[in-house]
């Protein structure tokens, strides 16, 4: 907040909201027409700000930017807040999308620090919660300097029928342009992602056989509920106050997209950072094709024993959380527990909460820094050993999920390409340095 003086008398103001997308090509823009602008028009997100300062950045290709233009739901959304154009090129086939996205972002989150705004980070493939903008505005006025939101991928094919079955969505044969607003509430998103996880996703959850052998999550089964406890290193930076920091450091969107260590390196880990741990506060609901990187489910007899399977996962998750692929910040906020829930909370979510804290004191005792539990020394002098075990475990999936890559790669190198050379000795230090145990630096 700011403060002006206007004839004597002391007025409060607030900061600007500069909304920013990255997008290109015709299956991005026909979502952020669709799908997420829509639910940013629902009556509690952008219709509650005031001021004409607010921005709306569109990072983007000329011609997805004129076809935009043309839309009704364009017409609707200058009704809200001012659209604003930044011209990026199409992503060359060299380089990854999520690599190329990095170039919108440094130009918008630079334009934001330069007008010490408040920053708010979408993706054209993202649909938010009805009061998801008047809960950010309400935190930005508490004096929040970030607000982060828990993000996991979604399946689109099931996703969208679900959603269209709880009446959420129009018929496929209804234009888009019909649609003003798009309103749901973080109980149907809840309700409808249950039913419509990505294979990736489902992959995380602690109990499964096919559990992941590098978790981004863990998140564990309400009984009787639709609706999960989740602990996660993957965090979508929802509100970014940029009047807060002065020395702006883009460092991470040279190869990385914002939702890397981009608030880290500028907002560090500080007490003016708010976590939502409630899916009626916030909720975001974001997706992919199911066949976009799809993910085994076929269950592993290991892991299914009952004590072995145990340690293997808690290795597993421990030696994630010493990585170094996620910064200090993403690992002390891995031991806040989320709640993603379809109906009114029940006593049994405390029990399942406390389920989730104690694997986590089991395997992480000693890594999260809100905790005063300590391991029985016995039961470290066991775990110390076992660590190696799983750590290996993880080097031994990797080999063989990009096996196929992998193989490519030593052919080219034995033919005489020096990069891949390269490329294969860095590959072999990361899995060496898994092994040992030691730090893993990102990108």
């Amino acid at each position: 907040m700011q403060e002006e003086h206007v004839m004597g008398k002391s007025a409060v103001t607030e900061k600007p909201f500069y909304f920013y997308v990255v997008f290109w090509g015709d299956r991005f823009r026909q979502y952020l027409i669709e799908y997420c602008l829509p639910s940013l028009l629902s009556p509690n997100n952008l219709p509650v700000l005031s001021g004409d300062a607010n921005k709306f950045i569109f990072c983007t290709t000329s011609k997805d930017w004129e076809v935009l233009g043309r839309t009704q739901i364009f017409s609707t959304l200058q009704n809200y807040i001012q659209p604003h154009f930044i011209e990026i090129p199409m992503a060359p086939p060299d380089r990854s999308g999520c690599e190329h996205m990095g170039i919108g972002h440094k130009l918008a989150t630079q334009m934001a620090h330069r007008d010490g705004a408040y920053g708010v980070f979408l993706t054209p493939d993202l649909m938010v919660s009805d009061g998801t903008v008047r809960a950010l505005r309400r935190h930005a006025q508490a004096g929040a300097s970030v607000v982060l939101v828990s993000a996991l991928r979604f399946g689109e094919e099931p996703l969208f029928q679900n959603l269209k079955a709880a009446g959420v969505l129009h018929s496929p044969d209804e234009s888009s342009d019909l649609r003003q607003a798009l309103v749901i509430t973080g109980r149907q998103m809840v309700a409808a992602g249950m039913r419509s996880l990505h294979s990736e996703t489902k992959r995380y959850e602690w109990d499964a056989s096919y559990f992941t052998n590098f978790p981004s999550a863990c998140w564990w089964r309400v009984p009787g509920e639709e609706g999960i406890v989740l602990h996660s290193f993957s965090w979508a930076p929802m509100l970014l106050d940029y009047n807060t920091i002065n020395a702006h450091d883009t460092t991470t969107l040279d190869t990385w997209t914002i939702d890397g260590d981009y608030v880290y390196r500028n907002f560090g880990n500080n007490s003016n950072i708010h976590v939502v741990t409630d899916s009626d506060e916030m909720m975001l609901i974001s997706w992919s094709p199911l066949e976009d990187r799809p993910q085994s489910l076929t269950p592993n007899p290991i892991k299914m024993l009952p004590i072995v399977g145990q340690m293997i996962k808690g290795g597993i998750l421990r030696a994630s959380l010493l990585s170094g692929l996620f910064d200090p910040l993403r690992r002390c906020l891995f031991f806040r527990p989320v709640r993603w829930h379809s109906r009114a909370l029940t006593p049994v979510w405390h029990a399942t909460e406390a389920r989730a804290a104690r694997v986590l004191r089991r395997y992480a005792w000693d890594l999260d820094a809100s905790s005063a539990h300590h391991a029985h020394p016995l039961w470290k002098l066991f775990l110390v050993p076992w660590l190696l075990v799983a750590r290996i475990w993880i080097v031994l999936a990797h080999l063989s999920q990009y096996r196929s890559r992998l193989a490519a790669r030593l052919f080219a190198a034995l033919r005489g390409d020096r990069e891949a050379w390269a490329r294969i000795a860095r590959r072999i230090g990361l899995m060496l340095r898994w092994i040992r145990g030691a730090e893993v630096k990102n990108p």
